[in-house]
């Protein structure tokens, strides 16, 4: 080996001798570093953790410490009133408002017009079974064994008598011979047989108290008579402006 590689071979050795001082330098400074840190640390936080101080205070009334409360202060006196100045015109006053003028009197109405009553329609009335037939009177004579012709039946406003005369509702006393003339069926007996039936017609309109007061000499025509009565009742209501409960009829059957 000649000089000059011998002087290589020592600068290499003392190049990386250098280096490898150097990395123990800087690896013992890291250690060293961390150690304090470790040290170091647990007492800032301490000191950063430090307890609170706090005080216990309890809230006494001023009663029970014999402390009087201060009257509040007494009001302020409202300043007067600013004189008025002489200088200035007085303000004339208001104008009186005038007074309302009194209404006319108001004349008293006029009373309303009494009502006049409707005459009601005549009541439909349908066509009903024969009613059980009244106690029958004493037997009479019988139809013509002779074939005597048909009479015809009759119910005018001169076969009708009333037992109170202010009854004056012409157009009441029409509807009820329409509805009895409509139940009435005539037995085949020869003409000029009547009969004579009285009954009473109640406020609203029942008919009531159905006797014979002359018969026809035949049962079967006074008992057709009864039965027609039965079967218009009940008749229209009494008018309104009737004041009695109840209107007697006597009724001539032919």
């Amino acid at each position: 080996m000649t000089r000059v590689e011998e002087i290589l071979a020592e600068r290499r050795a003392r190049l990386g001798r250098g280096r490898q001082a150097v990395s123990f330098a800087a690896a013992a400074a890291l250690h060293l570093a961390f150690v304090a840190l470790l040290v170091v640390a647990p007492a800032i936080r301490a000191e950063r953790e430090a307890p609170l101080e706090f005080v216990a205070v309890e809230v006494v009334p001023a009663a029970r410490l014999g402390i009087e409360r201060p009257a509040p202060p007494p009001p302020r006196p409202e300043p007067p009133p600013p004189e008025p100045d002489p200088a200035l015109p007085e303000p004339e006053p208001a104008p009186a408002e005038p007074e309302p003028e009194a209404a006319p009197p108001e004349e008293p109405p006029m009373p309303p017009a009494e009502p006049q009553e409707p005459e009601p329609a005549a009541k439909p009335r349908p066509p009903a079974a024969s009613p059980a037939a009244p106690t029958p009177g004493p037997a009479g004579r019988q139809g013509s064994p002779q074939g005597a012709p048909l009479g015809t039946s009759s119910f005018g406003s001169d076969a009708v008598g009333l037992d109170n005369p202010d009854f004056t509702y012409g157009y009441y006393i029409d509807q009820m011979l329409a509805l009895i003339r409509s139940q009435w069926v005539r037995p085949p007996l020869g003409g000029g047989v009547e009969a004579l039936v009285h009954f009473r017609i109640l406020r609203d309109g029942r008919i009531e108290d159905i006797r014979i007061v002359r018969s026809s000499g035949y049962s079967s025509f006074d008992l057709a008579g009864m039965r027609a009565l039965q079967a218009a009742s009940p008749l229209p209501p009494l008018p309104r402006s009737y004041r009695q409960g109840t209107l007697g009829v006597n009724l001539i059957i032919r």
